[in-house]
């Protein structure tokens, strides 16, 4: 299964934000996505996605664009 690009950029921004942990990622709230440097609404949908995927104990799913 190849790596979705989109998914690690989105992940970096993320990292970069200071969310570092599993547990920080899924409680991230709106306001703490929109203070990002640079999200566009394509990256708030992974955002989104990434955090189900954390709940979801699927992370590789989200990486390899695996997704249901």
């Amino acid at each position: 299964m190849p790596v979705n690009p989109k998914a690690v950029r989105v992940l970096n921004k993320v990292l970069d934000a200071g969310f570092t942990e599993e547990k920080a990622i899924a409680a991230m709230t709106m306001d703490d996505i929109l203070s990002m440097q640079g999200i566009t609404v394509a990256d708030i949908t992974l955002i989104n996605e990434l955090q189900k995927s954390i709940k979801g104990n699927k992370v590789i799913s989200f990486l390899g664009g695996g997704m249901e």
